[in-house]
């Protein structure tokens, strides 16, 4: 199984549009991408301006595939607008 975090910091005057966009983005991933196991926003209880997407795919190749998606191309360089610094990507390959 292959997890992805990517931390998101946003900008206060864009969180209505960057949680619109994220929805739309999580929603269609759960529903059309092959291989998703979870794709979840979650927010930091300690920053409100930081946002992280817990995903989980099946293989890489699920995860390959997602990033090559419409809806992957389409939503995540709006959701990019919406950040007050560049997000920090961990992909992780579950051992145990």
């Amino acid at each position: 199984m292959i997890q992805v975090f990517a931390l998101n910091f946003l900008k206060q005057e864009c969180i209505e549009d960057y949680l619109a966009t994220a929805k739309e983005l999580v929603e269609k991933t759960n529903v059309l991408d092959k291989g998703c196991l979870k794709y979840e926003l979650c927010r930091d209880i300690n920053d409100p301006l930081r946002f992280i997407m817990h995903e989980e795919w099946e293989d890489k190749e699920s995860l390959d595939s997602h990033l090559k998606s419409k809806h992957f191309l389409e939503l995540a360089p709006k959701t990019r607008e919406c950040t007050s610094k560049p997000s920090e990507l961990y992909i992780l390959e579950s051992l145990f």
